[in-house]
């Protein structure tokens, strides 16, 4: 009697995008489109007499619960630009009392931060006249600070990095999944050649629960695979 090969599978792993570990990934999923031409049996019984089905797109999805800008890039064909630390002096901004009077660099709440008049020769206080966040200054109603008056603020901007959403035209990328089967304990490693990602259709900004984004695109057929027998999409390998 031919033994039975039992191999269940519940997948989990690491997903490397152009060599990056994208973080934590809640799903990756593969489809692939056809197109069926046929040729009707008109000898008699209905039916076809053959048929040619072609494959026309091979797909590649995947949600991601990392919302680092590489990975938004990913999603919003964006650059990603480093931002360093740098001190600010006398930036100019116009007061919106309860509102935000936002600055161009994010602020280091936890560095000094100075607003003064436009001249400059009066300096207001910090949680009496105004406050602080990293998107810029609120000026507060019971305080000194006249609604539409012209302000300076001096800061040390925080570092970090600027996406730069919708300025690419889209690139072309390997993706590896390093993963294990955990039904079995089993390794599992999915290579796909040429991933080329579109931009995510929704992308939640405030929520209540985890946040998480889908990003989808097209698996290219990489022609610099030519030997027989080699997919030019993507290959499989399990232990």
């Amino acid at each position: 009697m031919p033994e039975i090969v039992k191999e269940s599978y519940i997948g989990s792993g690491i997903v490397y995008v152009a060599g990056r570990d994208v973080g934590n990934a809640s799903a990756v999923e593969l489809s692939i489109e056809q197109d069926t031409v046929t040729l009707p049996n008109y000898r008699g019984g209905g039916g076809n007499y053959d048929s040619v089905t072609r494959i026309t797109a091979v797909n590649l999805s995947m949600t991601l619960n990392a919302f680092s800008n590489d990975n938004m890039a990913l999603a919003l064909r964006g650059k990603v630009d480093v931002l360093t630390a740098t001190a600010v002096e006398a930036e100019s901004i116009i007061a919106v009392l309860d509102g935000l009077a936002d600055t161009v660099n994010m602020i280091d709440a936890a560095q000094a931060v100075t607003v003064t008049n436009d001249a400059g020769d009066v300096e207001y206080d910090v949680d009496t006249d105004y406050v602080v966040s990293a998107a810029g200054i609120r000026c507060l109603s019971d305080g000194a600070i006249a609604n539409g008056a012209a302000l300076k603020v001096s800061y040390t901007s925080l570092a970090g990095s600027a996406l730069e959403a919708l300025v690419e035209s889209g690139k072309t990328v390997p993706v590896v999944v390093d993963g294990l089967n955990d039904a079995n304990g089993k390794a599992t490693v999915l290579k796909f050649y040429l991933w080329k990602p579109s931009p995510t259709s929704s992308l939640g900004i405030i929520t209540e629960e985890f946040g998480s984004f889908d990003i989808e695109g097209e698996v290219l057929a990489n022609d610099a695979i030519v030997a027989a027998g080699k997919s030019k999409f993507f290959t499989r390998k399990a232990a």
